[in-house]
Order: C-alpha cells, then sequence, then structure tokens
C-alpha cells in the first residue's frame, strides 16, 4: 500500500519555513505540552498503526536526511538544509537510542510516574507485618488480617537534574558524516544511563531520605564473596520478592562470574533451564542479570526485586537545548533528564557486604 504523505508533506513546508527562520517555535510547542518533538509531529501527522516510520523518520526521509550507508549526509547538510529544526531531535533520538543500548536503567525500575515537580512526597510500602500468613476469620471474627501499609515518605524528595553537555563545536563537527556523528551520541547516551545506574545503586544502599536502604545480610567468611553466599543473598528475599538483578562494581562482578560453581558447564545449562521454565528446584542465584555499576562501593553487592524496588519520579523527560543546537553552538548544548529515585518496597532490595 502507497504511503499517503498528504499530511507529511503539509508538516514539511512548516519544517522549511522554521528551518529556514532558525525558529524553535516546535519545540517551545512541545515542551508547554511536557511532550518531545516526536511526539508533536505524530499530533501533526498521525502514523497509520502499520506503518513502518513515525513522523518525525517520514520528515527526514522528505528531507533526504540519511544517517546510513553511502547517501549519508554530513552535519553541514543537516545545517544548511531545509530540515534543520529537526536537528536538535534527531541528536536527542540517537542519545536515547544509546542509553537503551548497554544497561537500561528501566530494566531496573518498578514504575515510572510522572510529576511536575520540584519536589515529591513518594509512597512506599512497609512489609514487615506483611509477612505475616494468612488469618483466617471464622464466624467469630476473632482473627485479623495481616495489614499492608502504604505510607508517604515523612518528607518530601528533590527532583534532582542530570545531564551531559556537548564538547565539540560545530566547526569539528561539520564535516562529519551522521553515520560516525551518531556514535558520539550513543556514546553520551551510554554515559547517561550509568549515571543513573549509579544513582538508583546508591539509594539502594544508603536509602531515599525516608526509607532505610537496603538490609546487610551477608552472613559468610569477611573478604569473600563464595558461592553459598550468592545463594544467602537470592534466598534472603521474601515471597512475592525474589532477586532479579545483582548491582555491583566490576570487580565483583567478575568476583561473580569466576565463582568456581559457576563455571561448571552443567550449571549454565541449568541456569538457561530455570529462565525457561521457571521451575525454582533448577534455581540458580546468577539466573539474575549481572549490572555492573561504575561508582559502585567495593565488596557492596545489593540484588534487588526490579518489579517492586524502585520508582522513578519525572518532571522533565530527557530533553535537549534545541535553540542551541540551531545557532551551531553545539559544545555548549546540554541534554538533561530531571527526575528522582525512591524506594517502593522495602524488603525488595538486599545487600551483601562482604
Amino acid at each position: 500500500m502507497a504511503l499517503d504523505l498528504d499530511n507529511a508533506n503539509k508538516l514539511k513546508e512548516l519544517v522549511i519555513h522554521h528551518s529556514r527562520a532558525g525558529n524553535p517555535a516546535f519545540y517551545a510547542e512541545a515542551q508547554e505540552q511536557g511532550i518531545n518533538l516526536s511526539d508533536l509531529f505524530e499530533q501533526l501527522d498521525p502514523s497509520e498503526p502499520d506503518s513502518k516510520l513515525d513522523a518525525f523518520e517520514r520528515q527526514l526521509m522528505l528531507h533526504g536526511i540519511e544517517s546510513e550507508g553511502r547517501k549519508a549526509i554530513s552535519m553541514e547538510q543537516f545545517f544548511v538544509g531545509g530540515g534543520l529544526i529537526l536537528l536538535p531531535e534527531y541528536i536527542l533520538r540517537e542519545v536515547k537510542r544509546g542509553y537503551r543500548m548497554v544497561q537500561d536503567p528501566t530494566d531496573l525500575l518498578a514504575t515510572v510516574v510522572h510529576e511536575p515537580g520540584p519536589t515529591v512526597r513518594p509512597i512506599y510500602i512497609k512489609t514487615e507485618t506483611a509477612k505475616k500468613s494468612l488469618a483466617k476469620r471464622g464466624s467469630g471474627g476473632g482473627s485479623a488480617y495481616p495489614r499492608v501499609g502504604l505510607y508517604y515518605s515523612d518528607k518530601e524528595t528533590n527532583i534532582l537534574d542530570r545531564g551531559r553537555q556537548f564538547d565539540f563545536s560545530y566547526r569539528v563537527a561539520r564535516n562529519q558524516k551522521l553515520t560516525e556523528f551518531r556514535v558520539f551520541l550513543w556514546w553520551i547516551g551510554a554515559q547517561m544511563a550509568y549515571d543513573e545506574i549509579d544513582e538508583i545503586y546508591n539509594v539502594m544502599l544508603n536509602g531515599d531520605g525516608t526509607s532505610a536502604g537496603a538490609a546487610d545480610v551477608f552472613d559468610g567468611v569477611g573478604g569473600t564473596f563464595a558461592y553459598s553466599d550468592l545463594v544467602h543473598l537470592a534466598m534472603a528475599f521474601n515471597v512475592p520478592a525474589r532477586m532479579t538483578h545483582i548491582l555491583a562494581g566490576s570487580a565483583e562482578i567478575e568476583n561473580i562470574i569466576n565463582i568456581n560453581e559457576l563455571k561448571d558447564p552443567q550449571a549454565w545449562n541449568q541456569q538457561e533451564l530455570m529462565r525457561k521454565s521457571g521451575d525454582y528446584r533448577s534455581f540458580l542465584p546468577v539466573n539474575a542479570r549481572l549490572v555492573i555499576v561504575p561508582n559502585a562501593v567495593a565488596t557492596k553487592v545489593i540484588g534487588l526485586d526490579s518489579r517492586f524496588a524502585v520508582r522513578e519520579t519525572v518532571s522533565q523527560p530527557l530533553m535537549i537545548e534545541a535553540e542551541k543546537v540551531i545557532n551551531q553552538k553545539l559544545e555548549s548544548a546540554v541534554v538533561s533528564k530531571e527526575s528522582v529515585y525512591t524506594i517502593m518496597v522495602d524488603g525488595a532490595a538486599k545487600l551483601s557486604d562482604y
């Protein structure tokens, strides 16, 4: 079926008009709505359910902006062409691609909540009384049901602004093909992802200001992290929680991978069986995903259940200073995000400090 480009061509004319004027009005409108340019374009040029291109990608196509293969354009062609105002969103999309490319922080989150900020007072669950067995009430009503407490944090938490500033100028970038330029953007995105992983680890270790950090369950021989310690960390979770991820520094992750019991090929076969079947009888703790935390504290290994442990509150999603990019001031442009991580369920993370 032929691609219907009527709306896309109308939008193209607006893009050319704003590009020639160096006008970032589209970005201002998107920010006012709390969305990005891609979302705004979808409002102006809705995609069909089976469309292979979204509204922004259709604009790239109509403006002849190729980022792969022999037809890939240079940064300079982007600046002098009629699609100039597409560049900030293109950069942002490639940064987001890099963000998810190596280790996506959202894999560690139970939920993401959008709030205007600048502070938030999140809710959390205390699990102590909820651990009791289900009480059965007879006709006399003598037994009480176990209580699951849902609480507001004692104090509000400040939403933080995290970002990266580009350190290359237009003079340096102008002759680069998009094929290579986007690799730098992927790298920036991956760096930002690990910035957030550091923060998630820090909240799990030290608490969020209201909920305490993960309880230390290590009971082995100090200075070593053995297979039995890995098993103990996994089994320290009370159902329905279970360890889905292990967060630690690269040295600690290396130690785990080199544990003798995990070098047995049969052990890895059984791990795969556990992953596919979900049968706890073939359970091995290494079934939890290993996540390297760049600035983790030595000897402090955190296991968490990504379904329950951490909430992210976002007041501003990942954004870029569009006007600076349009004005060729790449070296001073910042891509940033405003959010904060808090603990949701206090028993959904455990610490093994060996």
